[in-house]
């Protein structure tokens, strides 16, 4: 059996998205390589790779810790946890966004998108990732968690603070701002028993017993990063693939039908969470390589996402592609569990985009590094929509 190719790989050194689509396809290319950073780990960024080890989690488990290097391993529930804690754990947060109840949201969530989206239109655009983007589902956070309003406007700044310490420090410390914040929250909860989600949480049990605080905290963590930060990445995403051809916009306009398609290959081509770790519980063999037992294991869906022999012309954006089996949100026993809630938040805003004006760029986006090392979406995305733009900006005589 043949040894890994050593590659340099560094997910925290991304310093510049737009070059990060080259970097997956020489990885590709290579098939599994081992990369010396961090401690060392395995690169798996093939999509028959990457969807081999999300089908075989009780071998590529989590309970060790979803990131490389492995800093406070087992913090956040349920990513963190395999079974059979795992599965209680999961189903705290599944019995909280069923199809059901999301579907009971969409009036709420049609309400917020279509205010956000009318102010931001009666200003003539501005920065859709700090006036639409990141608002959006913090608010969410509001209404489906039980977060107050004050504590989720921190949640942006300390998560960005925690990405930029996370490759060098424990997790712990890097998230010790947002998880004083969500120890507010349980503590207020305690106090007043409001009717929502965390004063539900207070009264279940795992293993036959109540809750800890801390498995609350680390819950609740959960919710405050992956629940803000992943629909805000494809939001902004979105958002420029619209502006980068008008052609898709006047499309959706004309065949509101493909929405849903269009936010698939939204997620398919952007991967908003760029890649996981994971821990081997047994020497296994991927791709003719053997990786040991111990080793970790970086599962790079971002580059499963576009590799040319799952999809054709992979590295085109294609509304009318079948973008099924992408791994945006992972796949199997850790699948992210709000989905369905991201996907129709992503297809509400469409559906309210294109009853206005085109949308432009009003200057050039940023989308500096990987947050983290995994998060992708751009930091700034400057929009204008066409009514607001001059007749020679229009291109009009």
């Amino acid at each position: 059996m043949q040894a890994a190719t050593k590659c340099p790989f560094d997910h925290h050194a991304i310093n510049d998205v737009e070059t990060v689509w080259g970097t997956y396809e020489g990885l590709r290319e290579q098939g599994v390589v081992f990369s010396p950073e961090h401690g060392g780990f395995y690169v798996l960024s093939k999509h028959e790779h990457v969807l081999s080890a999300l089908r075989d989690p009780d071998t590529f488990a989590s309970g060790q810790g979803t990131r490389i290097p492995a800093i406070g391993d087992g913090l956040i529930i349920p990513l963190d946890t395999d079974p059979p804690r795992h599965t209680e754990y999961r189903a705290l947060i599944s019995e909280r966004i069923t199809p059901d109840s999301v579907r009971g949201m969409v009036g709420a969530l049609r309400g917020l998108i279509e205010g956000l989206v009318d102010d931001f239109y009666a200003k003539g655009g501005g920065d859709w990732v700090t006036e639409v983007g990141l608002p959006l589902p913090l608010n969410v956070l509001v209404h489906v968690v039980g977060f107050t309003p004050e504590t989720v406007t921190h949640f942006r700044d300390l998560t960005e603070e925690s990405w930029k310490v996370i490759s060098e420090t424990d997790l712990l410390e890097a998230r010790a701002g947002l998880q004083d914040l969500v120890r507010g929250e349980v503590q207020r909860h305690r106090e007043t028993r409001p009717d929502d989600y965390i004063t539900w949480l207070l009264d279940k049990e795992v293993d036959g017993r109540p809750i800890a605080d801390d498995e609350l905290e680390r819950i609740l963590l959960a919710f405050a990063v992956a629940g803000h930060e992943t629909t805000m990445n494809a939001s902004g995403s979105m958002l420029r693939y619209l502006a980068d051809d008008p052609a898709r916009q006047t499309r959706l306009r004309e065949q509101p039908e493909l929405i849903p398609a269009f936010v698939e290959e939204v997620l398919r081509y952007s991967s908003p969470v760029q890649c996981i770790g994971r821990f081997v519980t047994r020497d296994v063999e991927v791709g003719g390589i053997n990786i040991p037992t111990g080793s970790r294991v970086l599962l790079v869906y971002a580059g499963a996402n576009r590799d040319l022999e799952r999809f054709d012309r992979a590295d085109e954006f294609d509304v009318d592609r079948s973008a099924a089996g992408h791994l945006a949100f992972g796949f199997g026993r850790h699948q992210c569990p709000g989905a369905l809630l991201a996907r129709t938040e992503l297809r509400l805003i469409l559906e309210k985009l294109i009853t206005l004006p085109e949308v432009k760029y009003a200057g050039d986006p940023d989308f500096g590094a990987l947050g983290g090392g995994t998060m992708n979406g751009p930091a700034s995305l400057p929009l204008r929509f066409a009514a607001n733009l001059s007749p020679n900006e229009r291109g009009v005589a």
